[in-house]
């Protein structure tokens, strides 16, 4: 067995213990795993399905659930998408017919981005098969769980915001 593949728990150390703690004790470490491989089975999920990568299809989820025109900065911040990966990957579905872009009327600054005809035919195609994604995924998890996991989140995504450290 791979040392980084062992349990997390240990029943002789304190959850609490501060000094030397080994690879997979690290909550980063842990995240980066899981994010890794749930981005690999997305990977694979969604270029069977529709021939996308995982950024393309957060572009078009996040546009298929809108009531209308999005600005791509909204986007990208929702999303914590990098911008020079949006830029790259937003090319692609434009080029693709899947995303048209747009100027706001009142800020030319200010691009807009709507799913084509093409691309919410293919949001609508995939949806089903993400939605079912997330069904397996939620099922690991009875409901306290998935309520702990989602408020740890929400406190970590909280501390990922912070710039001091004790």
């Amino acid at each position: 067995m791979d040392p980084m593949d062992e349990p997390v728990i240990n029943a002789n150390e304190p959850w609490d213990a501060q000094d030397d703690l080994p690879l997979n004790r690290f909550l980063t470490y842990r995240l980066s795993r899981v994010q890794a491989k749930l981005n690999a089975q997305s990977t694979r999920l969604l270029h069977r399905q529709a021939g996308l990568g995982v950024t393309q299809w957060r572009i078009i989820a996040h546009l298929g659930n809108a009531d209308g025109p999005v600005r791509a900065s909204e986007i990208k911040r929702f999303a914590a998408i990098d911008k020079g990966l949006f830029s790259r990957k937003l090319k692609e579905l434009v080029e693709d017919d899947l995303v048209a872009t747009g100027q706001d009327p009142h800020d030319q600054r200010v691009q807009k981005l709507h799913l084509t005809e093409k691309g919410r035919r293919l949001y609508e195609s995939t949806l089903p098969v993400m939605q079912a994604r997330q069904r397996s995924l939620r099922r690991q998890f009875d409901a306290e769980e998935l309520r702990v996991l989602f408020t740890a989140l929400d406190k970590l995504e909280e501390a990922a915001e912070l710039t001091e450290f004790e």
